[in-house]
């Protein structure tokens, strides 16, 4: 369903991932977890593009997210004026062009000399055919993907019913009595169809956070993207949230959640990957991950937080 490939992303001068790939297929609960500033909620945010990779490609059921990455099509490089210009300088320096091929791209990569702007026209139209041919367009692409934070972000000067309906009404995806029918039947779900008229503000933190969850709900989406959506609650709280996210968990829906809950990773991730210093540095099942863990600095972390 979720093709992450190769993605990095840059802050000014510091580097949050570095090359980040991962494959997410439909029903999945994958978790990420890992110490803080490790790029976990990069991560997630690269996926439906709150943030823009620096490099890389994120794909969704098959349709490129992002603008396409020529380091990653070959085929691209190949049609530019500066893969050109090296092959030819150097054609008879080798009998394999394949190898040189290979070595010439590896060059232009780790120095950084491709920029589409002074490439020449082939390489631009190569570039603009396999953009149209493989694009969705971004908001179509989020409108597949909810997305739950770990602060809620709440419409606060909107009621709870309104905070629900925005978004499916605004997108033109349901009618206004669709998205109040669907609403309603989402507030009954979670038992606060009584708070359907109240702001916010008069909300406890568990209750905003599983309104926040609803309204995600609300745009049926095909995969639900959880930001640490228990960090900000007070311990007694985490139990109604995290409930209802078992209850997803079992109906089926594609889940990445980015966690501290060691609990439920272990109960219902069907993978767990662990990130620190901007890669995945161990992934694999909750029985092996915690119980054989590989990675020296998983199992230190492992040992601090269990």
């Amino acid at each position: 369903m979720i093709n992450v490939d190769n993605i990095y992303k840059q802050f000014g001068k510091l580097q949050v991932l570095k090359g980040v790939s991962c494959k997410i297929e439909k029903g999945e609960k994958v978790v990420v977890i890992g110490p803080s500033g490790s790029g976990k909620s990069t991560f997630l945010r690269c996926m439906n593009l709150l943030e823009e990779p620096t490099f890389g490609e994120v794909w969704l059921d098959d349709k490129l997210m992002t603008r396409p990455d020529p380091y990653l099509h070959v085929e691209l490089i190949e049609k530019t004026k500066t893969y050109k210009k090296m092959f030819d300088a150097r054609a008879g320096e080798s009998s394999d062009a394949e190898a040189l091929k290979s070595q010439i791209i590896k060059e232009i990569k780790e120095k950084d000399l491709l920029n589409e702007k002074r490439e020449g026209g082939e390489y631009k139209k190569a570039y603009k055919e396999f953009y149209k041919a493989n694009a969705i367009d971004i908001n179509k692409g989020r409108a597949k993907m909810g997305m739950v934070f770990q602060h809620f972000n709440l419409f606060n000067n909107l009621t709870v019913m309104q905070n629900l309906t925005l978004a499916p009404v605004k997108l033109k995806l349901k009618t206004e009595e669709e998205a109040a029918a669907d609403a309603e039947r989402l507030l009954k779900r979670i038992g606060l169809f009584d708070k359907k008229d109240v702001y916010p503000s008069t909300l406890s933190g568990g209750q905003k956070q599983r309104i926040a969850i609803v309204r995600a709900l609300a745009m049926d989406p095909e995969v639900m993207l959880f930001d640490e959506p228990t960090s900000a609650l007070d311990p007694e709280m985490v139990g109604e949230v995290l409930e209802l996210m078992k209850d997803l968990a079992k109906e089926g829906m594609t889940m990445v959640v980015v966690t501290h809950e060691m609990g439920f990773a272990r109960e219902v991730a069907s993978r767990i990957l662990f990130m620190d210093e901007g890669v995945i540095k161990e992934e694999n099942t909750p029985k092996e991950f915690f119980a054989a863990p590989k990675d020296e600095r998983l199992k230190d972390f492992l040992a601090k937080v269990l």
